[in-house]
């Protein structure tokens, strides 16, 4: 008799060879597909980035309406004369007050932050500078202060620190710094036959938006609102002793750009990475930390001036830096915005940054 046998199936599983092909084409997809996320995310980034900086430029805009004027770049008290050499020293007595972005807290729905700190906000510039009580809100991280392509400053961790700060030793990160002009901000001083022009040695130069307890009116802006900068996009410093990328603080390349764009210099042009490209206090002891004789070098791509001596600039100098792949995003002083690459031609980066200099505004 017959019996039918059912056929025995036999389980084949992968051979190695088949193993090691699969996961070969699944890594080429994910290499192929991480740009693409990458650039997504980035994207992403940027536009918040953009929303930030406009925000800004808009409560610039209102404080201008309801004062007559834009914010001062920075409150210094006492005699202040335009080309003192540690006028934005941060070690300097009186020591500096309030900046554009302090002043333009109620403007931001941060009312509540600015009322906690008022009478000493309101107080600093009338009195002789010594009651530095306004710093304590300095600690406060904004968010709409920071652009989340910054790593390093999205982190609210990442403090500046401030040793000689008698009321606030960290200081909150930012990235957006008001456009001193293209003339050194020492330069920049209320009072100035041209306020807010440098007008020292190199003069001809011509201001910005904010300088030193100036800020401008909108009839000063003589080459129009739409071809002159208001807020220039900063990178925040690459580690707690580097100043740069600080909200609260009004120096240079903390919350103010200035002499970024002068021909023939050492800061020509967005994200520049020569030797001196910012003059940045305690720049020194900034390249020891890293053990690096030169920050502008390297993986750090962020230069500065050798120290704050007597025969040095502190915080004259500040260029718009950014971690966007090729530029920097920019609020003008109409509150439109533009990527501004970094192979604009120094020149025209010397037009847009300044709000009287009679060019013609270029096609960019």
């Amino acid at each position: 008799m017959y019996r039918h046998r059912t056929p025995r199936l036999i389980a084949r599983g992968f051979t190695l060879v088949e193993l090691l092909v699969v996961i070969a084409i699944i890594g080429v997809l994910v290499a192929l597909l991480l740009p693409a996320v990458q650039a997504a995310r980035e994207s992403a980034r940027r536009s918040q980035c953009t929303n930030n900086i406009r925000q800004l430029g808009i409560a610039s805009q209102n404080f201008h309406d309801v004062n007559g004027k834009f914010a001062v770049g920075v409150q210094i008290a006492g005699t202040v004369t335009n080309g003192t050499q540690n006028l934005l020293s941060a070690y300097r007595t009186p020591g500096f007050g309030p900046n554009w972005l302090v002043l333009t807290l109620p403007y931001i729905e941060q009312s509540g932050l600015y009322q906690q700190n008022g009478p000493s906000i309101d107080n600093y510039l009338p009195s002789t500078g010594t009651d530095l009580s306004w710093r304590r809100l300095a600690t406060t991280s904004l968010k709409a202060a920071r652009c989340p392509s910054d790593n390093y400053g999205s982190n609210p961790a990442n403090t500046f620190s401030l040793n000689s700060s008698t009321f606030n030793t960290f200081w909150a990160r930012g990235n957006y710094g008001g456009n001193g002009g293209p003339g050194w901000l020492n330069f920049t001083v209320q009072g100035n036959s041209k306020d807010g022009t440098e007008t020292g040695t190199g003069s001809g130069y011509a201001g910005g938006i904010f300088g030193v307890n100036y800020g401008c009116r909108m009839s000063e802006i003589t080459d129009g609102t739409s071809n002159t900068v208001l807020i220039n996009e900063l990178r925040v410093g690459i580690n707690q002793g580097d100043r740069r990328g600080v909200w609260a603080m009004g120096l240079g390349g903390s919350s103010l750009t200035g002499a970024n764009a002068i021909v023939g210099q050492d800061c020509l042009f967005p994200n520049d990475n020569t030797e001196k490209s910012d003059d940045i206090e305690d720049c020194t002891a900034l390249r020891a930390t890293i053990g690096k004789p030169t920050v502008g070098m390297g993986d750090m791509r962020m230069g500065c001036s050798f120290d704050n001596t007597p025969n040095n600039w502190p915080n004259w100098q500040a260029q718009a830096r950014s971690l966007h792949p090729g530029g920097v995003i920019a609020c003008f002083a109409d509150c439109s915005t533009r990527f501004i690459t970094n192979n604009i031609a120094t020149t025209v980066w010397y037009v847009v940054q300044s709000r009287n200099d009679g060019q013609a505004n270029p096609d960019f």
